[in-house]
């Protein structure tokens, strides 16, 4: 177990993990949420490992925004091939 960081780290721990949290929540999944609201609950006792939370659900924030980008990207990809398949076949 760390020590407790002082009020002042604490706090700031805990409104980056609040963020995390509900930007995790509303617009990343559930494992960003999950992993920003663990970050949020370690703030006072374990602040390092509140800090590791934390980041790691930024990190998995991104991403699965990047696999949702990729996934439009062949959902778009994979249309247009279908179309233009369908076309040149008639």
């Amino acid at each position: 177990m760390t020590t407790p960081a002082s009020s002042f780290d604490a706090e700031k721990i805990k409104k980056n993990a609040l963020i995390a949290m509900i930007v995790g929540f509303v617009c990343g999944g559930i494992l960003p949420g999950i992993l920003g609201l663990l970050g949020y609950l370690k703030a006072d006792e374990e602040p390092e490992t509140a800090r590791k939370f934390t980041k790691w659900s930024w990190i998995v924030f991104a991403i699965c925004w990047v696999i949702a980008i990729l996934a439009i990207i062949a959902y778009v990809i994979f249309i247009a091939v279908v179309v233009g398949a369908s076309t040149t076949a008639s």
